[in-house]
């Protein structure tokens, strides 16, 4: 049976070699080399040949222990590529290091050499030196060629690393090897200047740098986790078919867990895979990122995602899948928001949940002007009582026929304080009160008894930067109606967050206009509505 499973993928991979179009992979993009002030350049001595290595380095500015992140550069990479994480990383003051483990694979010294190894160990002790690092929390992180070094460090590595997370990375080079050649990929050629003499290949020397060839010691592992993620497409439209994702994962789950085949990607499953770029058995509800899991096998040390996507790591849910912190979630939860312009951004507070939330739905109805319950600029369609039914029906569409509201969350108030209202104020409890009954009985009617609605009040106005003949006066408006909105809350039995008096302290840093929070700012509010949410779920 094995030996037709072999000859069944080799023709798959033909099939790959064959029909799949060279196209520019963005997660090997070496043209990109911003880096923001925040970030110091370092440079370490190798303890392996005494070279100078470089990195770009960020110490946490926080007087408490905090998480190091290892963030790996890509196969054409150095430390000087630009690296995605790195803002998602100042979101949360963590320290992180981007080292420079020999740059682009394409010699001897680099490809996973014990080089490579050296100057990863190198790199954890510059950090753990410089920077406040819980030394129990430190955490690996690849894409494609980083994927490898992630696979490579977790079975050579001796630093008790707390998880190894590989995206779309490459286990075996000899594999690799012939999937690049067939396709006329340059990585074929980069191979051959790691491994081959004289017009030949040193096979042997592939396998001692194949994170699959390895052996692997339990010992080294107990108190450590891989977690392997791979697009379903990637070998058609990427560079590394998933296969070596999954057979990475099998390796180490048989490992791990001798006898227990149950716990491995079945033959028929990796052929299914790979030659239709589907699962047929997958839950499509379940979603990471927004995208549908084609292949989800969890156990203790060990991990697979295989999600609807190519050669990519789902950025920004990536840092959040790490076990770095402790207030995370990783539910399948649907949830509805409602907000105004602060609800709108890119970097909005609906945006930073998905992210804090990997596998959660979100449907952001928010909208820039919206109120709660008067006709903004004359528009009916910036009243969120006059809408809140048309948010519903939206949202109960997208969840489909059996979808159901875990949470509602509504962030309204402020547009309700502008000036051209500010007679009109003991309108806005009544406002709030008939909101909330509408949607309760909306989600009675629908069967969503238990859905949760919660209250996020207005955040604070900053009255030296404000347009103050459009919102003069507007904070004060906003901390006498959020005293009348607690006592609403608790009236109607719904829940409340007061994140105005949460996020008041230093507000001057977290706003540029008075009004709309900052990135950092929008991020906060996020996470104190998650912790919200793992209090609910306890």
């Amino acid at each position: 049976m094995r030996k037709i499973v072999f000859l069944i993928l080799l023709c798959i991979v033909f099939h790959f070699c064959v029909n799949a179009q060279l196209v520019s992979v963005p997660w090997d993009d070496v043209n990109q080399k911003k880096w923001g002030a925040e970030f110091s350049l370092v440079h370490i001595k190798s303890s392996g040949d005494s070279s100078v290595q470089n990195a770009w380095f960020y110490k946490s500015k926080k007087n408490i222990l905090q998480p190091l992140i290892i963030s790996l550069h890509t196969w054409s990479g150095d430390y000087n590529q630009e690296d995605p994480l790195a803002k998602e990383i100042l979101l949360r003051d963590w320290n992180y290091i981007h080292p420079d483990f020999r740059g682009a694979n394409n010699n001897p010294k680099a490809c996973g050499s014990s080089l490579v190894i050296t100057d990863l160990e190198d790199a954890i002790n510059f950090s753990i030196k410089n920077a406040n690092v819980d030394t129990s929390n430190v955490h690996i992180i690849g894409v494609s060629g980083g994927g490898y070094a992630a696979m490579l460090a977790y079975m050579k590595i001796n630093y008790p690393v707390k998880s190894f997370n590989a995206w779309v990375g490459i286990s075996n080079l000899t594999e690799w090897y012939w999937e690049s050649k067939g396709r006329n990929a340059k990585y074929a050629t980069d191979v051959e200047q790691v491994a081959m003499n004289n017009g030949e290949m040193n096979w042997r020397e592939l396998d001692l740098r194949s994170p699959i060839k390895l052996p692997f010691s339990g010992n080294k592992r107990k108190n450590t986790s891989l977690h392997i993620y791979a697009g379903v497409h990637d070998g058609y439209t990427g560079s590394v078919p998933v296969s070596h994702s999954i057979n990475m994962y099998n390796k180490i789950a048989s490992a791990l867990y001798p006898g227990q085949n149950q716990l491995q990607v079945a033959d028929k499953i990796l052929i299914s895979l790979l030659a239709k770029q589907l699962n047929p058995a997958a839950d499509t509800l379940l979603k990471l990122g927004g995208r549908v899991i084609q292949l989800d096998k969890k156990t203790s040390g060990v991990s697979l995602t295989i999600f609807e996507g190519g050669h990519e790591m789902l950025v920004p849910q990536a840092l959040a899948l790490l076990s770095a912190d402790k207030n995370k979630n990783f539910e399948a939860l649907n949830i509805l928001t409602l907000g105004d312009s602060n609800g709108t951004f890119d970097f909005g507070w609906p945006q930073q949940m998905k992210k804090l939330l990997p596998y959660a739905t979100i449907i952001n109805k928010s909208v820039s002007g919206n109120t709660i319950g008067f006709d903004n600029l004359g528009k009916t369609s910036l009243n969120t009582l006059a809408s809140i039914n048309e948010y519903l029906d939206d949202a109960f569409r997208s969840l489909g026929t059996k979808g159901k509201l875990d949470y509602v969350f509504i962030n309204l108030g402020t547009n309700d304080t502008k000036i051209i209202f500010k007679d009109r104020q003991k309108e806005v409890a009544n406002n709030l009160t008939a909101l909330l009954q509408k949607i309760k009985n909306y989600l009675k009617a629908h069967g969503n008894r238990d859905s949760r609605i919660c209250f996020i009040t207005p955040s604070p106005m900053d009255e030296q930067k404000i347009d103050r003949v459009k919102y003069g006066g507007g904070n004060l408006r906003i901390q006498e109606n959020n005293l009348q909105f607690k006592k609403i809350i608790a009236t109607a039995g719904i829940d409340f967050l007061n994140s105005y008096d949460t996020l008041k302290k230093n507000f001057a840093n977290k706003t540029t206009d008075g009004i709309h929070l900052n990135e950092q700012a929008q991020f906060e509010l996020a996470t104190i509505i998650l912790s919200y949410i793992n209090l609910k779920t306890k």
